[in-house]
């Protein structure tokens, strides 16, 4: 069976883009001069192709778990998530990925993924809603794009890409997406997508200090490298959770009734079957 999804060629621009460009990214295209960029990756359609450009990198590594028993949940939990992240254009797609270690990342188009060690060291659906929330996070905060962004620019003003028409130029983001470069995110950028994570799940009726438990738990296995294995420059998962915590205090009318103490310990729910992935 072709699992591959099909691209829309409808490509109404975005409405909500790159909230987020560093001070390095300013000077470096103050630098271009008179020089015009091609608006690379800005309309939908370029951001499924970048989608679907991992998906099929990692269907031909191997790397999609096409039935799991957690398929149902992660979607019952994401598409809690994705409504409460509303409006956006995308339709969020959940994917289970293989991996030893705990991790989650998102691509443009509203995909996102999760492997099986994550989800089965998340012992409620709090829990994971705090990590979809903060992939979903990286994606409408413009994050992923905004990486992309500055790895294009860079490129072109070093001399690397030189003069490319339209279709080259795509092609090299394509190939940027397929190695991940743009899950290299910042500190402040993994900060916001905390904070958005934590205001996405509670808006979608999950108590937020489901982030912190998560992040408590994941210390004690991995360190401070958090459940996003491939981000280089990790913030501190003390700092993270501090940081979380003095924003729940500073917000006691959105966020007193909810309480810090783990209310449910024993694992994801999950049913009997394993149930398919499902391509939006």
């Amino acid at each position: 069976m072709d699992t591959s999804p099909k691209l829309d060629p409808a490509s109404p621009r975005i409405s909500r883009y790159c909230l987020l460009c560093g001070a390095g990214s300013l000077a470096v295209a103050g630098a271009l001069g008179s020089i015009r960029l091609p608006a690379l990756a800005e309309t939908q359609a370029q951001e499924r192709a970048i989608g679907l450009q991992v998906y099929n990198d990692l269907r031909k590594q191997n790397q999609i778990i096409d039935q799991s028993v957690y398929y149902p949940v992660l979607r019952a939990v994401g598409q809690r998530i994705s409504t409460a992240a509303q409006p956006h254009w995308w339709p969020m797609t959940f994917v289970i990925v293989k991996g030893d270690k705990a991790n989650a990342f998102s691509v443009p188009g509203g995909w996102l993924y999760v492997n099986e060690t994550l989800l089965k060291n998340a012992e409620n659906e709090e829990e994971l809603a705090s990590v979809v929330g903060h992939e979903t996070g990286h994606i409408v905060l413009g994050h992923v794009m905004n990486r992309i962004h500055q790895a294009q620019t860079a490129n072109i003003v070093g001399g690397i890409l030189g003069l490319f028409i339209r279709n080259q130029l795509t092609a090299t983001v394509l190939n940027l997406a397929g190695n991940y470069a743009f899950l290299n995110f910042s500190r402040q950028q993994e900060y916001q997508a905390d904070h958005e994570g934590v205001i996405l799940a509670s808006k979608a009726n999950y108590n937020p200090w489901g982030m912190i438990w998560f992040f408590n738990r994941l210390q004690k296995l991995y360190g401070d490298v958090g459940f996003e294995q491939y981000v280089q420059d990790h913030p501190s998962t003390k700092d993270r959770i501090a940081r979380i915590e003095g924003y729940f205090k500073s917000n006691p009318t959105a966020y007193a009734r909810w309480s810090p103490q783990i209310t449910a310990s024993n694992g994801l729910r999950v049913s009997g079957a394993a149930d398919r992935l499902i391509l939006n």
